[in-house]
């Protein structure tokens, strides 16, 4: 991974050689690179030259920490500066990182924009804030809002100061934060202010492991609304928190459709890619092979150029997931955030029911659209019987088809999951002189556990809600 594109920019991190702040990571990926130092190649420098021969942007982005916590076990990142100074990093679950809370830890932060700025031609600075989301300690955030505010500040200036020493208008700068504004408060982003003050020329509202299709961009479009600040929302090749499997299953071209057509349109001016280099990174280990997103280099780069084009997606079928990325079973996201949208039916309960907010900015009465949803009921007697309503309407039995699957989901598949009943749902109801209920925006799924006379136990989880939207030719 040397780059990420984003709309017309391109952005790199600073652990790339030529950079000197920055200390490299023991990866064998990057071994190759390495030896381009030893030959005397700036790999930085090249990176911007042929950005810039492609009519490109190039965003210097760095993480401002990634696994510095001392006694971190599995610590890729061994900065000296963290070794003389383990009294700056944080500690606990969920803090991995430096502790912005001390001058020092900003000063050394500073120094690689000043870096960058200074000995590349870069067109711009992005802090990345995810990982590991903690700059203070977890609950600490927002009393120290004031810091981030003061370093962002000092940023906008340094920028504002080489622009004019370089005789341009303007030097980017952006921002990689957690994608609800709840969590950025809480995590001391004070973003309103940072977009009033025009310090932030883009922001990225991000997730931290995967793409999460119902995030609401809208909240910080509308933040962002008169001004020049723009909102790119970022996508993962992961699709949820899988436990064992280690992100078995990744995300195809037509859920980065639906997730570009969800960012699109509810106001973002651009989609931003993160870790994308799962897409092929693994792509020489057979038994995985099968399971990954593109089977070749470059096939996925392809991908950006097509979910960067409206038009190229709406002409083309979408697969919406509208999964938990962070179960209750695996803990709350680094941000500290949870967000498990499954419903559970817990039958000691006397009201067996719960609901699942779902969006999609589709035309619904586009008829060249055909949609079909699916959900998987775990824990679901074969007697036992769901009542399903969508946005309040009861969902007609013959437009229902349920298989039970007895072996469940394997690792290999995806998110493990013990046997389970399948739910499959033909939304064109027009066919019988019903007008299905899926509207663009958000939407509900609400189901009900009807009475049977079955002795079940426990709870009847619903999981992995998908939405499959046709496009007819």
């Amino acid at each position: 991974r040397v780059g990420e594109v984003m709309g017309s920019h391109l952005s790199a991190f600073t652990d790339i050689p030529g950079v000197q702040r920055g200390t490299l990571p023991v990866w064998r990926a990057y071994e190759n690179i390495m030896s381009l130092k030893e030959r005397g190649i700036d790999l930085m420098h090249l990176l911007v030259e042929r950005a810039h021969e492609q009519g490109m942007k190039f965003i210097a982005s760095y993480r401002q920490t990634h696994s510095v916590a001392p006694d971190d076990v599995d610590n890729y990142f061994n900065w000296q500066f963290k070794i003389d100074h383990p009294e700056w990093c944080l500690k606990g679950k969920g803090a991995h990182g430096f502790n912005f809370i001390h001058p020092e830890v900003r000063a050394e932060r500073f120094a690689l924009a000043e870096e960058a700025v200074n000995d590349y031609d870069v067109d711009g600075i992005e802090y990345d804030y995810m990982r590991w989301c903690h700059m203070f300690k977890p609950g600490e955030g927002k009393k120290n809002a004031h810091l981030l505010t003061d370093f962002t500040r000092r940023t906008r200036k340094l920028l504002d100061e080489t622009a004019k020493r370089r005789g341009i208008d303007r030097l980017e700068f952006g921002v990689r934060v957690p994608q609800s504004i709840k969590e950025c408060d809480y995590l001391g982003f004070d973003l309103a202010t940072w977009i009033k003050e025009g310090l932030v020329d883009y922001i990225v509202p991000s997730d931290f492991f995967h793409s999460d299709t119902n995030m609401k961009t809208e909240d910080f479009v509308k933040l962002a609304e008169g001004t020049n600040c723009k909102i790119y929302p970022a996508i993962h090749n992961r699709i949820s928190m899988d436990g064992p499997n280690e992100h078995y299953r990744l995300m195809t071209l037509a859920n980065f459709r639906a997730a570009a057509q969800n960012f699109y349109g509810f106001g973002a001016d651009g989609i931003s890619p993160y870790n994308y280099q799962f897409a092929f990174e693994r792509r020489a280990v057979a038994h995985r092979s099968s399971a990954y997103a593109a089977y070749m280099w470059p096939a996925a780069l392809g991908w950006l150029r097509d979910i960067r084009d409206l038009e190229e997606i709406n002409s083309h079928d979408r697969h919406y997931l509208f999964y938990t990325v962070w179960k209750k079973a695996y803990g709350a996201s680094p941000s500290g955030s949870t967000n498990d949208d499954n419903i559970y039916l817990d039958r000691a309960k006397p009201i067996l029911e719960g609901s699942q907010r779902f969006r999609m900015a589709e035309d619904f009465s586009n008829p060249k659209l055909r949609t079909t949803m699916q959900f998987k009921a775990l824990g679901l007697a074969e007697e036992e019987k769901l009542d399903i309503r969508i946005n309040g309407k009861q969902v007609p039995v013959d437009y229902i088809t349920r298989v039970h699957d007895k072996n469940g989901q394997s690792l290999f598949e995806g998110d493990p999951l013990d046997p389970f009943h399948l739910y499959v749902i033909d939304m064109n109801w027009e066919t019988t002189g019903r007008k299905q209920p899926l509207i663009f925006g958000d939407n509900q799924l609400t189901v009900r556990l009807a009475p049977s006379a079955a002795k079940a136990e426990g709870t009847v989880s619903i999981e992995e809600l998908e939405c499959y939207v046709y496009v007819r030719k």
